[in-house]
């Protein structure tokens, strides 16, 4: 990784870019191939100018951790292929 990681606290845009760049190691075009997402629309994502709806935008998140989990998806099957580390953590609601 050339870059080095955001804070958590980091715009989402930024967070965006960053994984796309430095964790999956993609480009947009690449990602564009893999999500269906146009790359005129990862562009609008990474760059933080644009108002995005926010359903599209949670559409957008879990297209990229597919990807990023290596889940191939048609529709009749699901095969995943973990691609990096993977730590699956679940909490109780606290109320």
């Amino acid at each position: 990784m050339t870059t080095p990681m955001p804070p958590d606290d980091a715009p989402e845009h930024v967070l965006c870019k960053w994984w796309r760049d430095e964790w999956i190691e993609l480009t947009r075009e690449q990602l564009s191939g893999l999500t269906g997402y146009s790359v005129s629309s990862i562009r609008d994502f990474e760059l933080g100018e644009k108002e995005i709806d926010p359903n599209v935008r949670k559409r957008y998140r879990l297209a990229c951790a597919a990807v990023a989990m290596g889940i191939d998806f048609d529709w009749l099957t699901t095969r995943l292929h973990i691609m990096r580390p993977v730590t699956i953590t679940m909490e109780a609601d606290r109320k």
